[in-house]
């Protein structure tokens, strides 16, 4: 049976060494020369030749660490070649190749880019800002990053009066050549000029996908975070107010530290060689967050999910999140979003990892309500945020009385009759039963 890591042959044949170097560069295998496709083991006429011919090959055409020696299977005599992982990635005549599951495959494109960058152990980001200058940086960003770096106690102290240049010389964004890309990114409002793929595009959709509103983020990604999380907190995940002894607290529906791990990991291991926006989807029963990328090479959705190294794909870019504590080095930030979403009782983050992009999504659980289900209505694309965050409070059940909504929602009670009637003057709601025992529920619209 051949897999990512085995593959099986009758004879011996040059065109193989694309599969030893595939093996090479994913994270290595063992090919048996005498067995067909089939399995059936028919062994080799003269294994003492091929014992020359293909360590011979290897070695004139592949610098790969591979043992070639005669192996009996099922008592007939073969030659199994064992390659290992390579600590580089290596070609085979100018072409490199990859495993996929059972194929091997050649890399092209974006993902060739990168794996040249891979072997000369420098990402993307780490590449000369065509075209933009430390004069082209924001003040405000910068002082920005400092604040933070300071306030979270993992920046030294003398870089409140460092200057510009020595502050970014110090955490890589910056050589004897001028700025690279990642502190252009972080720092510029012209950060498209060194990467396209720097804007977050958030999106709510409706239940048949229809897109009814969207906010785009852009200037310097060093303070992207906070701008998407604030964004997505308040306009596109509201959160109900809740009084938990004396305090008041908003309770959203998803993890706030898993939204903002997941936020971080989306900003901090994008591909920025990619043309490609990072994108959050939030729909009625789940919320996707996707960003051009990939997994480190020979990773599989299984690596994610259990304890891991951590494997920034734009160290420079990370090393900075980590100085204001956005982020931490261990590699815990899957486990801890999993974690967070056990606690609330929603489905643990899944995971989809497609060609140069990798999505999680977040869902809710199905609503098992007892006595009538009250659907939300399709489209609420003409709903202000204090107009949807009134809608969403009497979808959760707490449309009894204007001031429970009035303090759930953090809206005066004069606020809040004026915004039930423009919901009730749209469709979206009614008033059902006597004025003191009543409540405001959502209407159901058909298509």
């Amino acid at each position: 049976m051949e897999t990512q890591n085995r593959e099986v042959k009758s004879s011996w044949n040059s065109k193989y060494l694309e599969t030893l170097c595939a093996f090479s560069n994913t994270e290595g295998g063992v090919m048996i020369i005498g067995i067909t496709d089939n399995n059936e083991v028919i062994g080799v006429d003269d294994p003492h030749e091929l014992l020359k011919v293909i360590p011979d090959s290897i070695r004139n055409k592949l610098d790969i660490k591979a043992s070639v020696v005669t192996t009996v299977e099922d008592g007939i005599t073969c030659v199994t070649i064992t390659v290992e992982k390579g600590n580089r990635y290596t070609d085979l005549d100018g072409v490199f190749y990859k495993r996929v599951g059972n194929t091997t495959q050649k890399v092209t494109g974006d993902e060739l880019q990168l794996w040249i960058l891979s072997n000369l152990k420098i990402s993307w980001t780490d590449l000369p800002a065509e075209g933009i200058g430390v004069d082209d940086l924001s003040r405000d960003a910068v002082d920005f990053f400092v604040r933070k770096g300071l306030t979270s106690k993992r920046m030294n102290s003398a870089a409140k009066e460092s200057s510009i240049e020595s502050l970014l010389k110090n955490y890589e964004m910056m050589d004897e050549k001028g700025l690279r890309i990642s502190g252009a990114v972080l720092f510029s409002e012209n950060h498209w000029q060194a990467s396209r793929a720097t804007p977050v595009k958030i999106g709510a959709f409706s239940e048949d996908d229809r897109l009814l509103r969207d906010d785009v983020i852009e200037g310097p990604v060093i303070m992207q975070p906070d701008r998407v999380m604030n964004l997505l907190l308040n306009k596109y995940v509201l959160g109900i107010n809740e009084l938990e002894g004396l305090m008041m607290v908003t309770k959203y529906p998803y993890p706030e530290k898993a939204l903002h791990e997941a936020v971080m990991n989306a900003i901090i291991h994008r591909d920025h060689s990619s043309v490609v926006e990072t994108y959050i989807c939030v729909y009625p029963d789940r919320m996707k967050i996707s960003n051009p990328g990939n997994l480190p090479t020979g990773w599989t959705v299984e690596n994610l999910v259990t304890e891991h190294d951590s494997k920034p794909a734009n160290p420079a870019i990370a090393k900075a999140f980590f100085a204001m504590r956005y982020i931490e080095r261990f590699g815990s930030g899957i486990r801890m979003m999993r974690k967070e979403c056990r606690s609330m009782n929603i489905p643990e983050p899944e995971y989809n990892i497609e060609r140069n992009r990798i999505e999680i999504v977040f869902r809710l659980p199905e609503k098992k309500d007892k006595g009538i289900i009250i659907k939300p209505a399709i489209d609420l694309s003409d709903l202000t945020g204090a107009e949807m965050k009134i809608y969403r409070l009497i979808e959760a059940g707490k449309g009894v009385k204007i001031s429970d909504i009035s303090e759930a929602s953090g809206i005066p009670d004069r606020t809040v009759r004026r915004i039930l009637a423009k919901l009730i003057e749209k469709g979206h709601i009614q008033r059902i039963g006597e004025n003191r025992s009543g409540k405001w529920i959502l209407i159901e619209k058909s298509d």
